[in-house]
């Protein structure tokens, strides 16, 4: 009998011992795939790339492009801040934020000061003029102005570039330091400070509704694509994002989010414009 016993004993204890081995190995595992947690700064009223909607919450474009590569990243867990477009580039090169989100062209200053993802999306930019304007080329805009640009805004490289392939073409534009809203923007237009803004259909259509006064938006006049800015630190974390984004192109995801978002396939419009 006791030897009965000492058998159970040893088995028993045995038992507590295989479990807790199994319980550490789990523990290592789990330990193992910890889960990396992402910051990511969108920038406000930018609709319809990144915005907050009427409760409060992340939305826009680029934000569901992340939510989808967030779902397919289970090594990752991406935190959502709408944050003002100055707020977000800084938090973004220090550090405090892994992926600054805003329909970001990719620029040279920009790849020395951040990592840039793979395009997954496209801006086309068109100008914002009063509705009676004959204004409906940036060639018809020679010896007028646009309303200044921010000089660490994509549109002022793109604008830039522009000009440099038409040096005959002459417009005042004066880049300034800081990001006026598209509000302000359109205002200076309509009561005749600037002649046109410079700017996407899509983003004028996203404040048109907070308008008093009707603007004419002409047809495309440029184009880029768009890209995520990432923390120079984030290597593997650009390697993940630039892998899913093509996952998500081919599979025809972003064509998708393109015409829910822009009501276009916004990949079909920059093939057709010979757009990288």
């Amino acid at each position: 009998m006791k030897k009965k016993l000492l058998a159970l004993t040893l088995i028993a204890a045995l038992g507590i011992s295989l479990v807790g081995c199994s319980s550490n190995s789990k523990t290592a595992q789990s330990s193992s795939k910890e889960v990396k947690t992402v910051e990511i700064a969108l920038v406000a009223e930018n609709a319809p790339y990144t915005y907050e909607d009427k409760a409060g919450n992340p939305a826009g474009y680029d934000y569901e492009v992340l939510k989808k590569i967030d779902a397919a990243l289970p090594g990752y867990q991406f935190n959502y801040k709408v944050i003002d477009y100055e707020t977000g580039l800084i938090g973004t090169k220090e550090g405090k934020y892994d992926i600054n989100a805003g329909c970001y062209f990719r620029t040279d200053v920009r790849e020395k000061t951040y990592l840039v993802s793979s395009p997954y999306n496209y801006y086309f930019l068109n100008l914002i003029v009063n509705p009676d304007s004959k204004i409906e080329t940036l060639n018809d805009l020679n010896g007028k102005s646009l309303v200044p640009i921010d000089a660490t805004d994509g549109r002022y490289a793109a604008f830039k570039d522009w000009l440099k392939a038409h040096p005959d073409v002459k417009i005042n534009m004066t880049p300034s330091s800081s990001q006026a809203t598209y509000v302000d923007m359109c205002d200076s237009v309509h009561n005749g400070t600037y002649d046109a803004v410079y700017l996407s259909k899509s983003q004028f259509e996203g404040v048109a509704d907070k308008l008093k006064y009707k603007m004419k938006v002409t047809g495309n006049v440029d184009g880029r694509d768009t890209v995520f800015l990432i923390n120079k630190d984030k290597n593997e974390l650009q390697t993940a994002i630039n892998s899913e984004i093509t996952k998500l192109k081919d599979d025809g995801t972003l064509t998708k989010l393109s015409g829910k978002f822009f009501k276009q396939d916004n990949f079909a419009i920059a093939k057709d414009l010979g757009l990288k």
